[in-house]
């Protein structure tokens, strides 16, 4: 028995996501979150310095000068940013386009969110997998031991969305490995 495959290649060249609707509608909100995050941290360097997220997404290109570190990230940081918001615009406009229907939000019964990622936009959705599970692993306070140091009452659902939306990203990577 061969487990149900969340994306699916298509004859002709596009992906065929397939989502529950309250999976579509984390992704949407999770991804809306690091898009606003992403633009915020295009207008205020100061928070890009003061945002441990932002350490992760952008990390220093020369670990052992600093100063060398901060000039690379005054010249690239406001780019990347901005490369990394497009990615994350391309998996909203992905979702918005299949949004389920507001009117029956509790049925049982809801059909599955499916989306059309075509062959452009899957760099895009991994790039953006990547990083929500980047900004994910700072909020969790990951080491790079991978043990979660955050205890609140939010660590939980906050770890499965990490390791889901990893989940995520291994089943779009063996979907264009085939």
């Amino acid at each position: 028995m061969s487990a149900l495959r969340r994306f699916t290649p298509q004859p002709d060249g596009l992906l065929l996501g397939r989502f529950e609707p309250i999976e579509a509608d984390l992704l949407r909100l999770a991804t809306t979150q690091l898009l606003e995050m992403l633009r915020s941290g295009t207008t205020d360097p100061q928070l890009t310095a003061s945002d441990g997220a932002f350490g992760r997404l952008l990390p220093d290109a020369y670990r052992d000068d600093d100063e060398a570190a901060a000039e690379f990230r005054r010249f690239t940081a406001t780019g990347l940013l901005e490369r990394k918001a497009q990615n994350a615009q391309i998996v909203l406009d992905s979702l918005a386009a299949k949004e389920p229907n507001a009117a029956t939000p509790d049925r049982e019964d809801s059909q599955p969110v499916t989306v059309n990622v075509d062959p452009d936009a899957v760099q895009a959705w991994l790039r953006s997998l990547t990083d929500l599970r980047l900004t994910l692993a700072d909020r969790l306070q990951i080491s790079p031991d991978g043990v979660v140091h955050l205890a609140t009452e939010d660590t939980p659902f906050l770890r499965e969305l990490y390791e889901w939306l990893g989940m995520l990203q291994e089943e779009l990577v063996y979907a264009i490995d085939v």
